[in-house]
């Protein structure tokens, strides 16, 4: 299998783009199918670097999924 070429800041930018346009921060199974193939670890760090940004800021319908575990 070819490697990725998804990384964790695509992650982060995926989510940072998503939670601008619409105020909800997208889950994990949302992140997996916009960026198909992406390492395990890739996507958890760059969820994790969202979640520094993002902080306590009010989301939307009260769509957490970002910070679920």
């Amino acid at each position: 299998m070819q490697p990725s070429c998804w990384t964790r800041w695509s992650v982060y930018e995926y989510m940072k783009h998503r939670f601008v346009r619409t105020g909800r921060v997208p889950d994990e199974a949302e992140l997996l199918a916009e960026l198909p193939n992406i390492d395990r670890s890739e996507l958890s760090e760059g969820m994790e670097e969202f979640r520094l940004i993002l902080g306590d800021w009010p989301i939307a319908g009260g769509d957490r999924s970002c910070s679920a575990r």
